[in-house]
């Protein structure tokens, strides 16, 4: 993952024109955008290892599962491979403490991050919502990431919104990071970035999904 340099702004990226801006590009800095007060997403679009499916299998086995820990990146990444229902391959690990790290320098966090890391069998959050959250993180390792609107009107407007498909909805492709800006953030009441989970069917095979989220601001068991 490249070096993140918090004194300046990626330019080469693509700018969805549209409310509650969204932007995104194949560089890493990317994500830093979302520090702009016109961005409500930025997303890192990286492509998934071609063995990555195979080598994070024996762990879905176990599904579904929700491991969590907080503190420091490295000691909670340790803290919640230990809470995982199996050990997990050194390269998915390797990536959460990456991506640990660059959140917590992108949300100012003084190298602390609160780390989820879920297996979802079930429609999980389907609804549209925005997050009652500062900065938060997402990474689908394995199936249909998370879907979006750029759309203003935060959590008031998405409770609105039917549970079903919507023009003009964008997705995160496996592997792909994202930074969603919450209603929590300073000045971003009711305008949060208004996502879901993507809907599953019975049967559907279990996501792979990394959350990070600020230190302290969600009770971790």
């Amino acid at each position: 993952m490249p070096g993140f340099r918090t004194e300046s702004f990626p330019p080469a990226a693509t700018t969805y024109p549209a409310p509650g801006s969204a932007i995104a590009a194949e560089d890493g800095e990317v994500l830093l955008n979302i520090l702009r007060p016109e961005v409500n997403l930025a997303i890192w679009q990286r492509p998934m290892a071609r063995d990555f499916a195979a080598m994070i299998a024996p762990l879905l086995s176990h599904a579904p599962f929700c491991a969590e820990a907080e503190g420091v990146v490295g000691e909670a990444t340790d803290a919640l491979q230990s809470r995982l229902p199996c050990p997990a391959p050194l390269d998915l690990l390797l990536d959460i403490r990456r991506l640990g790290v660059a959140f917590s320098v992108i949300a100012d966090s003084g190298g602390r991050a609160r780390l989820r890391l879920e297996a979802i069998t079930g429609p999980a959050c389907h609804r549209w919502h925005a997050d009652a959250v500062g900065l938060r993180m997402l990474c689908t390792y394995r199936g249909p990431g998370t879907q979006w609107l750029c759309r203003e009107g935060g959590a008031a407007l998405a409770r609105g919104l039917p549970p079903r498909g919507h023009p003009g909805a964008g997705q995160i492709a496996p592997g792909s990071v994202a930074v969603l800006k919450g209603e929590g953030y300073a000045g971003n009441a009711g305008l949060g970035c208004i996502h879901r989970s993507p809907p599953a069917g019975p049967g559907a095979a279990a996501r792979l999904l990394l959350c990070i989220d600020e230190p302290g601001r969600i009770p971790c068991p």
